[in-house]
């Protein structure tokens, strides 16, 4: 994986991306200045859809997407699992014993 990557996004080739960073530099320009209470999903549908530009060849819709909301929701997900006593094994290191069924 680290070899794919290194391919696709190495300094030589990030030039290619000038373009789609640009479109969604003014994108999310547009949208803070039309909502700016919501900067906060301005910022990370724009950092979204230019990944996925570059790494897919094609950028997020800009309005509801399911792909988007999924990884959102699998982000928060992720963010939530790794707080420290986030779960009561952590507490009671005894209860890594009890089968999960």
């Amino acid at each position: 994986m680290r070899k794919a990557a290194h391919e696709r996004l190495n300094k030589d080739s990030s030039k290619a991306f000038h373009e789609a960073q640009m479109a969604e530099a003014v994108v999310l320009a547009y949208n803070w200045l039309v909502d700016s209470k919501q900067w906060d999903h301005h910022f990370r549908h724009c950092t979204s859809s230019t990944m996925r530009s570059v790494l897919y060849g094609h950028a997020t819709r800009h309005g509801p997407d399911g792909v988007l909301a999924a990884l959102d929701d699998f982000a928060k997900r992720i963010a939530r699992a790794t707080y420290p006593g986030a779960y009561l094994v952590e507490f009671f290191p005894w209860m890594r014993h009890i089968p999960s069924r």
